[in-house]
C-alpha cells in the first residue's frame, strides 16, 4: 500500500459526500481510506457505511468522541501505507492531488510535502489562494515554518517512517494545532517539498475547529515552548519580540513590510488581553465574510 488517506469525522454529513467523491476521483489508485468516526451524532455513520457497501477501499473505525488529536492517532495506527495524506471532512481534493504529491517522495530526503490550496466559503465559492499570504519554502524549513504555517492541513502528505523518527503520532491532548505541531517536528528531521498548484479546496465556515482562539493559542504556545527548548538557537536568532508575537497568535511571513514588523513589534508589548481581543475581532470578521 503506497498511501493511507486519513479522514477524521465529527458530525460530518453536510459536506462528507463531496469530500469522499474527491477521494474516489483520484488519478492515483494505490491507496486506502482510513476513516475515524469520532462520536458523530448525525448521519455520518450512514454515509460511510453506504460507501463501504459499494466496495470502496475504506478502513472504518467508529469511537466515542476523543478529540481530533486522538482521532488522528487512531487513523495513523490503522494505516498501512508508506505515505500518510490528511483530509478533513469538509475539504475537497483535485483529482491529481495524490499522484502529483507522491512523486515528490522519490527523493529520500523529503519527509513531508504540501501544495497550494484554494480557500472557499461554506457554499463552495472560491475566496483566495492560500500561498498568496503564506508563500511556501522547500528544503530545510524549520525557521520559516515556525514563523508562518504555510502548509494547509488538507494538503499535507507525510512519510510514515519520518513520522516515527519525529516522535510518532500527533499530540493526543491537542484539538486544533495538532498537525502544525507535528509539521514542526518533521521539519527538525527532514526536508519539505510542495506542488506549486492549488490541489486542495479548504472550506472556511463558522463550525471550523480553528475558530476557538484561546484553545488554538494555548496549544501553539506549548508547541513553541517545546520547540525552543530543543532549538534555543531559534530564540537567539529571532529575538524575544518575535517569539512573543508568535505566542500571541500572529504569523510572520516574508512578505511582511518593515512597517508591519514595527507594528507587530509594538503589539508584542501590549497586554495579552488586548492582543486576544484584537485577534478575536479579526477572526470574527473573517468568519462573517465567509458566509
Amino acid at each position: 500500500m503506497k498511501v493511507s488517506v486519513n479522514l477524521c469525522c465529527y458530525d460530518s454529513e453536510k459536506y462528507l459526500e463531496e469530500t469522499l467523491a474527491s477521494v474516489w476521483a483520484q488519478t492515483f489508485t494505490d491507496y486506502e481510506l482510513v476513516v475515524i468516526n469520532d462520536g458523530s451524532k448525525d448521519g455520518t455513520e450512514r454515509i460511510i457505511r453506504a460507501h463501504m457497501e459499494q466496495g470502496r477501499p475504506i478502513v472504518y473505525h467508529p469511537q466515542a468522541n476523543a478529540g481530533l488529536g486522538r482521532a488522528r492517532n487512531k487513523a495513523l495506527e490503522l494505516s498501512k501505507g508508506e505515505l500518510i495524506a490528511i483530509l478533513d471532512h469538509d475539504d475537497v481534493w483535485e483529482p491529481a492531488k495524490l499522484e502529483q504529491q507522491a512523486a515528490l517522495f522519490d527523493r529520500a530526503e523529503v519527509g513531508f510535502a504540501g501544495s497550494d490550496a484554494w480557500m472557499m466559503d461554506a457554499k463552495g465559492r472560491l475566496l483566495t489562494r492560500y500561498a498568496a499570504r503564506n508563500p511556501m519554502k522547500r528544503g530545510r524549513v524549520l525557521k520559516d515554518l515556525f514563523l508562518n504555517n504555510f502548509i494547509p492541513c488538507a494538503a499535507a502528505m507525510m512519510r510514515r517512517s519520518m513520522i516515527d523518527k519525529a516522535g510518532g503520532f500527533f499530540r493526543p491532548d491537542f484539538h486544533i494545532a495538532e498537525e502544525y505541531e507535528l509539521f514542526l517536528r518533521l521539519a527538525e528531521h527532514s526536508e519539505f517539498d510542495y506542488v506549486d498548484e492549488a490541489l486542495v479546496r479548504i472550506r472556511v465556515h463558522a463550525a471550523s475547529a480553528g475558530w476557538n482562539i484561546p484553545v488554538e493559542r494555548g496549544e501553539m504556545r506549548i508547541a513553541y515552548d517545546e520547540l525552543l527548548a530543543r532549538h534555543p538557537e531559534l530564540l537567539r536568532e529571532l529575538g524575544e519580540d518575535v517569539v512573543r508575537i508568535k505566542r500571541a497568535g500572529f504569523w510572520i511571513g516574508e512578505r511582511d513590510s518593515n512597517l508591519r514588523r514595527t507594528v507587530l513589534s509594538a503589539a508584542s508589548r501590549l497586554p495579552n488581553s488586548i492582543v486576544n481581543a484584537a485577534l478575536s475581532a479579526k477572526r470574527s470578521l473573517s468568519r462573517l465574510k465567509s458566509r
